[in-house]
Parts: structure tokens; sequence; C-alpha cells
């Protein structure tokens, strides 16, 4: 495939089969087991649609890129636990060799904060104390799952490293983003300050 083509793929097309495939590839799981292993991994930064989740299972069966085996109790649905296929890890590294779609932001916070200047500055220094305490728990999560892979019994698994990539993007770019509020709040607070009156000025200059 043409690289410039595939870029250009539509940002829309689903990429449930890939996540799939890709935890898939990691270790075998049930449709339960799979549902909560992209909700403590991937989940961090890749919001997916648990409702595509079984129908993607069958799908990738129908088409012998997973194989589903049965399994004897335990929870979840289906009773049946997924393996991939040499077919679905071969399907998987060409999804993986193509160029990433790199979907267009919308991030209604900095939205708010071009416009800011329609409303008093407390109101935005306001919705920025919200976002921070959201983020900061997304940060603490996201800090103990760094204390368990860096603990002498965490992460063994070879792809390991791999993860701990995805995991420091999201340390550094919360830490970053929380330093930035914390730096508009201090525009926004010396917006809010009264203005220092010319007689003022010139008496401490005298």
């Amino acid at each position: 495939m043409n690289p410039a083509a595939a870029s250009r793929r539509a940002p829309r097309e689903s990429r449930t089969r890939w996540v799939v495939l890709g935890m898939l590839s990691a270790e075998p799981m049930t449709g339960y087991g799979l549902r909560k292993a992209i909700a403590g991994s991937v989940g961090h930064f890749w919001q997916e649609s648990f409702g595509q989740l079984y129908p993607a299972l069958r799908q990738l069966a129908a088409e012998g890129l997973v194989e589903a085996r049965a399994t004897r109790g335990g929870p979840g649905r289906g009773g049946a636990t997924y393996h991939v296929t040499p077919r679905g890890r071969a399907a998987l590294a060409g999804w993986l060799a193509l160029p990433p779609v790199l979907a267009k932001q919308r991030n209604e916070l900095l939205l708010k904060v071009f416009f800011a200047g329609a409303v008093p500055p407390e109101v935005t220094a306001r919705n920025l104390d919200g976002v921070a305490t959201t983020l900061r728990g997304e940060l603490a999560a996201l800090e103990a799952i760094a204390r368990v892979m860096d603990a002498p019994d965490g992460a063994c698994h070879p792809d390991a490293p791999c993860w701990r990539l995805t995991l420091d993007f999201g340390l550094s770019f919360l830490r970053m983003a929380l330093a930035w509020i914390d730096e508009a709040k201090g525009v926004l607070a010396r917006r809010a300050a009264p203005p220092i009156r010319a007689s003022r000025l010139s008496r401490r200059t005298r």
C-alpha cells in the first residue's frame, strides 16, 4: 500500500479489531479478561467501545485471525478463551507497518481559554482548577501502574519496554499539562489584578 494513501485513511475507521489482535498477541484471554485488560492498559489513551468487542471477536474468528477454545468456568461471557493465530499475527504486523492516522484535535479546554477574554478571569481559572483535579487523578493512576512495573517482580513480558514507553508518554503529558495550567492561572491572576495607577507609579520612580 502507498504510505501516502495509507495516511489518508478515514480517521473514523474502526480500530477495535487491531486492539483485540494486539491484546491477544500478548496472551490468550477470555472476552471478559480482554475487556479488563483493555481498560487497565490501552484504555488510558485509547477509548474503545466495549459494545463492539464481542462482535469483533466473532468477526476475527470467522476470518481465521483468532481461535476460540472452550474455557471451563471462570467469569465472563462466551465460555471461550481466544488465541491469536499466525494469520492474525501477520495481519497485526501489516497494520502496525502502516503510517498512523493522527486525528484532528478537539480540545474544549483550549477553546475556552482561547476565548477567555469574554468572561472574568476567575471563570476560566475555575475551569482550569476542575481540569487540574481530573488530571491529578489520572496522573496518580498512571504513577501507581509505574510503581508496579518498576517493582522487582513487575512486568517481565517481552513487550514490557513498549508498554512502558506509552506509560511514560502519559506521565510526561499529564505533568506538562498540569505545569501549563499553573502557568495559565498565573497569567489570569495578573490579568485580574487591578492596574497600577500612574500617580502611584510616579511616586515609586522619584
